[in-house]
This record gives C-alpha cells, sequence and structure tokens, in this order.
C-alpha cells in the first residue's frame, strides 16, 4: 500500500486548474487512490483553503478527496529546516523557510512519494523523496 502526499499545485489544479489540468491531476489522484491512500500536510490545508468561504467547507472538500490531513510535528519542522539549511549552502537564494520545505519534509517522513507539479524542484532539492508528476501516474 503506497501513500502519497499532495502538492498544493494538485489540489489546486482540482479546483482552480485550466480543463487539461484538472482531468490530469483527476486521473492521478484516482490512480494514486488505487495504489493506497493520500495525504497532506496541514500546510497545503492552509494554502488550499483560502479558496473556501468557510472552513466547513474546506472540510468537506478535503473529505471528498479522502485525503488525510496531517499536523506538522516538530521532526518535519527540524527536517524542514534542515532541508532549507541544505539548500542555502548550495546557493539558494531563499531566506526563510517556505511552505515547498514544510510540504517535503512531510512527506518525506510520512508518505511514500509526493504527487506535484514541481517534480524537478523536488527531486533536485530533496534528493531522498520521491516526487512524481500527474503525467507518470496517467
Amino acid at each position: 500500500m503506497t501513500t502519497t502526499a499532495l502538492d498544493t499545485n494538485i489540489v489546486l489544479d482540482i479546483l482552480t486548474g485550466t480543463p487539461s489540468e484538472v482531468a490530469q491531476s483527476e486521473a492521478a489522484l484516482k490512480s494514486a487512490q488505487l495504489a493506497g491512500t493520500l495525504s497532506i500536510s496541514i500546510i497545503v490545508y492552509a494554502e488550499v483553503a483560502s479558496n473556501f468561504p468557510s472552513r466547513s467547507r474546506a472540510d468537506d472538500f478535503f473529505r471528498l478527496l479522502n485525503c488525510k490531513i496531517e499536523p506538522v510535528e516538530q521532526a518535519t519542522a527540524y527536517l524542514a529546516a534542515q532541508f532549507f539549511w541544505q539548500d542555502r549552502l548550495r546557493g539558494g537564494s531563499r531566506t526563510r523557510i517556505l511552505p515547498d520545505f514544510l510540504i517535503a519534509a512531510h512527506a518525506q517522513l510520512n508518505a511514500d512519494r509526493i504527487l506535484t507539479r514541481d517534480k524537478r524542484f523536488f527531486s533536485d532539492t530533496f534528493p531522498r523523496l520521491k516526487a512524481v508528476s500527474p503525467a507518470d501516474l496517467v
């Protein structure tokens, strides 16, 4: 059974994407669900929730996706900090821990892979995290 963490861009495809993005991401989600379970970090929840008029509507949406929402634990926050520091050592220009580092740390600690449209970024920046794109699952 495979646990697939979702990046924000995949969830936003379902809500606000072009027709081809919606179709591709929906197909990828179905494939991921057939392989196991879906999860998101609370960071993804926060990034997506602004698209809803109420918390209950956001919660309903994630229930429809059959997606487990997980908190950011101390170990996740520490790993995100380590990813951030390694990125800075490689010449990265980011000056604050951005959501992508927290999302990646969550995925690495709680899932078998991350489904994202930013496969190259995740693969290059987080080498032990298996990143897949919708095209990989469809």
